[in-house]
């Protein structure tokens, strides 16, 4: 089981390590460490390449928007800033300000209303002027892709407020749009024009809704006032020539307005109904035109009868502008007037076998199907609309921006009862016309479907034989194309150890055209040719497999729908052997041998590039480094580091990691993380806490940050408080994942302890939580070897677990168990045996060990109850138990619910300490917490 020759370097590397740490004095971490650690987020660079900007946020209190040029000598913190973006000229950023926390405190303390919390403010920094204006009440702003003259944005009027900066600019008479009565009603909202260049302000009042034009010639935007009925104006606000004018006016409600790239063409619905239930009408007009008209109206010719344009999807144009597209539904109905009281009507869900989705799951979906809309079009220059989706294909996947002649309809309802057992997202695929709504079936019974970008062809995966196929789109031949079976590699995950059908490893992308897709297998990038002509070729030249490097194409240009073949592109690298991360150079189209461009032991991502000049960013983080940004040429030459996050760092003990392989009792070869402290000393005597989920050898250079749990051991904190941290992969086969655990887990941590002396093999702990929490319990049930385990939402009890429900989806449970994680490969009745002997509470006789569970009231994942079983039966048995249940609680604490993150990192290391420290038992273990005393102790 130990590896020969792995002793005696990890020997010299503990020495090592012994060595250089005694050359400082450091601190363990604590709880108290925990707010103040940072979390750098959000990255962006600026269009010219010369400016960035990142958030950089403690874990709980105020942060700050940071914005850099790239050489960084020019730097700017703004506090408390967020979801900034830089103007399409690069001349300015525009940026959200939070409240003070303090303040949002304050006001949650004195329970005060959604609507009357404290609200965001917009900021807005000028470069050339250095000067910062700040608007408050901010509902939303927005900037267009281009020509950015004005930032339009919409502030709260119920709450006073006023401009403030140290250049305010001029502020204009509020504008009045032509033909327009400009008289304030009720203030909801008002739109504010923020012109950077001059710092001038120009406001409107009622207004709604606004719509910035993608190319920055239009604000268009609804304005509506109410006296005895509702008044709706339409109004374009000329960018460039400052002038607002009204081009619609009438009685009656608006909404979605919408304009083209240029903002000459515009959308929207209109209802002149006084009633709730109103029933609205498409709305198009043009600057060239006229008025805008109702162009489709309920029961329209081509629309199903008692249809409507629905309130309910947001209207856009395609990029030519030629393309208007909408939703549609039954109109909606008024409700009938109820005479009678609750208590005289049943309350009560009907469940029938025929559903082909259960209660549970027609529940969680009961607002989105409440607002469910049918895709349809408006053909601009023909004058009328077509109805692309209806109750059958519910959803259409457009292409081209809006542009392409053809579009891809869904339809799931065949599949959608089998999918609750088998887990699959199957449905057949149609080839839907965009100018004339007919719909052809292209492939069935299928779940990963793609219609190129140039809507020529249809290229789908078979799991059934893990190929490729495809098929033209163009009607004159029904001939499908096996793309891969012929090319000797798989292209689907070759790791796969469920017994689902393995996924695969994906297409990269399209060449121009539509002439060839680019398929992933586990390491390479293949070309294949949609024809059938062309050989397949493997585009980076099987250097990957030859080198074990997983390369996975990056892009550059969020906007690009084809990979551009006539430039070297960017690829991520990944080292299977040492996990080590990087970027290479790839030649799609001669394919030459990727060029190494950076390799190094980090993890790197978010790479970005400026959308006008030779620059890019990203992020690195390490083990010991936490997460930064940086910047470099397209070559990622002249490297420099943008960020320095949690500085504090230095002060305090951080753990090494190194990945450690093993053979196992079954002789599989395993890979696995041992984390240490950095101040290990060598002569003493450490206990150890085992930990995993899946695999996750492959986060050797993951940055772990000392933070509050909401499931598991931050290997960070319990490292640097003298633990050994030890996280197995775990490898599996059908019918026995708690037998592929006990392989795996007790084989690894056997030979940890057997090869690094200072691990205490009588103080050694396990955690898991979910998949892990369950083969925590498992576990305990066939060794003696822990002598404390720590068990989130774990599975108890397969049998009862089975064909329960996953609440938060409303799915049914029998899909894990037979087809994905819980790995059974049947059902309950072809193979029951398994099911019992992979549940540990037919076992529980046999636990010798401390166990506490954390099984929260709302878990939406395992049910609640699988926790209360185990914990019934052990404490049945008189075996020592804890059950935490965090109220209203997830499957794992939610990530802003800081409180019970903090009370659960506190018990569960209190817990740990007890048993593997020998400190003392908190009152809560010693005497539990009566429901009484619920909120007035803690018993720490």
């Amino acid at each position: 089981m130990i590896r020969a020759g792995l002793f005696l370097p990890m020997c010299i590397l503990f020495t090592s390590l012994l060595l250089n740490a005694q050359k400082t004095e450091k601190k363990p971490l604590s709880v108290s460490d925990f707010a103040a650690w940072q979390v750098l987020n959000n990255p962006i660079v600026s269009n010219d390449g010369k400016w960035t900007a990142f958030e950089l946020n403690p874990q709980k209190g105020n942060g700050n928007l940071l914005v850099k040029t790239i050489d960084s000598k020019k730097v700017d913190t703004l506090s408390r800033g967020f979801d900034a973006r830089f103007s399409p000229e690069s001349d300015f950023i525009a940026y959200k300000i939070k409240q003070p926390e303090d303040s949002i405190r304050s006001a949650k303390k004195k329970k005060l209303k959604k609507e009357q919390m404290p609200k965001d403010s917009l900021g807005i920094l000028v470069f050339k002027r250095h000067r910062i204006y700040c608007f408050p009440n901010l509902k939303q702003f927005t900037l267009p892709k281009e020509n950015a003259r004005w930032v339009a944005f919409l502030t709260d009027m119920k709450k006073p407020g006023k401009m403030t900066g140290k250049d305010n600019g001029k502020k204009l008479d509020e504008t009045k749009a032509k033909n327009g009565n400009d008289k304030p009603d009720e203030q909801k909202s008002q739109l504010i024009l923020f012109h950077a260049a001059s710092g001038d302000t120009i406001s409107f009042q009622n207004v709604t809704e606004y719509y910035y034009a993608p190319l920055g010639q239009s604000i268009t935007f609804i304005r509506q006032t109410k006296d005895s009925v509702e008044h709706t104006e339409i109004v374009v606000f000329d960018t460039g020539k400052r002038k607002a004018d009204v081009i619609f006016k009438l009685a009656g409600t608006a909404k979605k307005i919408t304009s083209d790239q240029q903002g000459g063409r515009f959308g929207f619905l209109f209802s002149s109904d006084t009633i709730k239930e109103k029933v609205f009408s498409l709305y198009y007009g043009s600057l060239t035109t006229g008025e805008p008209k109702a162009a489709v109206i309920a029961d329209a010719p081509g629309m199903p009868l008692g249809w409507s344009p629905s309130e309910f999807t947001d209207l856009s144009f395609s990029e030519s502008g030629l393309h208007l597209f909408f939703g549609t539904n039954q109109k909606p109905q008024p409700e009938p007037k109820d005479t009678l009281l609750d208590e005289e009507k049943p309350q009560l869900d009907i469940w029938t076998w025929k559903d082909k989705e259960l209660q549970p799951e027609q529940k969680v979906n009961l607002e989105k199907e409440k607002k469910r809309t049918y895709k349809a079009v408006y053909l601009i220059d023909k004058m009328n609309h077509i109805q692309l989706g209806d109750p059958v294909v519910r959803e259409v996947r457009t292409i081209q921006k809006g542009n392409g002649r053809v579009a891809l309809g869904i339809d799931s309802s065949p599949y959608k009862l089998e999918s609750s057992w088998t887990g699959k997202p199957n449905a057949d695929y149609y080839l839907v016309d965009i100018e004339t709504g007919i719909k052809r079936i292209i492939v069935q019974n299928k779940a990963l479907v793609s219609l190129s970008p140039g809507g020529n062809y249809v290229v789908w995966y078979d799991p059934a034989d893990s190929t490729y196929y495809s098929c033209s789109t163009d009607g004159s031949s029904k001939e499908v194309l096996d793309l891969s079976s012929q090319i000797p590699v798989l292209f689907c995950d070759e790791r796969w150890d469920m017994p689902e059908d393995p996924t695969p490893y994906g297409i990269a992308g399209w060449s121009e055209n539509d002439k060839s897709v680019f398929l992933y297998d586990r390491y390479d990038i293949w070309k294949v040719d949609l024809e059938g002509v062309k050989v397949p070729v493997n585009a980076t030249r099987n250097y990957g497999r030859k080198n074990f490097l997983k390369f996975r194409y990056q892009k550059l240009d969020p906007e690009e729908e084809f990979i551009d073949t006539g430039k070297p592109v960017v690829v991520h690298a990944f080292d299977e052997r040492n996990k080590s991360e990087g970027y290479f150079s790839a030649d799609l189209r001669n394919y030459s041998d990727p060029r190494l461009l950076l390799m190094e032991d980090f993890n790197f991502g978010n790479l970005a590039k400026a959308k006008n000049a030779e620059a890019l960013i990203w992020m690195r983080e390490s083990a010991s480094e936490s997460p930064d940004l940086w910047t470099g040429n397209l070559t990622f030459e002249h490297r420099r580091r943008l960020s320095d996050s949690n500085l504090q760092q230095k002060s305090f003990i951080w753990p090494v990691v190194r990945l450690v392989h093993w053979d196992t009792f079954s002789g599989k070869s395993l890979e696995g993380l041992l984390y240490f402290p950095e101040t290990i000393d060598l002569d003493k005597k450490y206990p150890m806490i085992v930990y995993f989920y899946e695999r996750n050898a492959d986060n050797l250079h993951a940055y772990t940050p000392p933070a509050p749990t909401r499931s598991t051991v931050n290997r960070t904190y319990y490292t640097s408080n003298d633990y050994i941290v030890f996280i197995p992969d775990i490898t599996y086969k059908e019918g026995y994942p708690g037998q592929d655990a006990f392989d795996a887990v007790i084989s690894g941590t056997q030979v940890m302890s057997s090869l690094f002396p200072f691990i205490d093999r009588k103080r050694i702990g396990i955690q898991g939580h979910s998949w892990g929490g369950y083969q925590t319990a498992w576990l305990i049930t066939q060794t003696d070897m822990f002598a404390a385990a720590m068990a989130g939402a774990p599975v108890a009890n397969m049998t009862s677990a089975y064909g329960g429900i996953r609440w938060e989806s409303g799915l049914n449970r029998m899909f894990q168990y037979e087809r994905t994680q819980s790995r059974i490969g049947g059902t309950l009745w072809d193979k029951p045996l398994q099911y019992i002997e992979n549940s540990p509470l037919f076992y529980v006789p046999k636990i010798k060990t401390p166990l506490l569970i954390m099984h929260n009231d709302n878990d939406g994942a395992v049910p609640w109850y699988q926790g209360i079983e185990l914990f019934s039966a052990m404490r049945r048995l008189n075996k020592p138990v804890w059950m935490l249940t965090y109220n209203n609680e997830a499957h794992n604490l939610k990530a802003e619910s800081w409180a019970n993150r903090m009370d659960l990192t506190i018990r569960m290391k209190q817990f740990f300490d007890y048993y593997l420290k020998d400190e003392a038992m908190p009152v809560w273990m010693q005497y539990g917490i009566p429901a009484i005393k619920k909120g007035k102790e803690l018993g720490y």
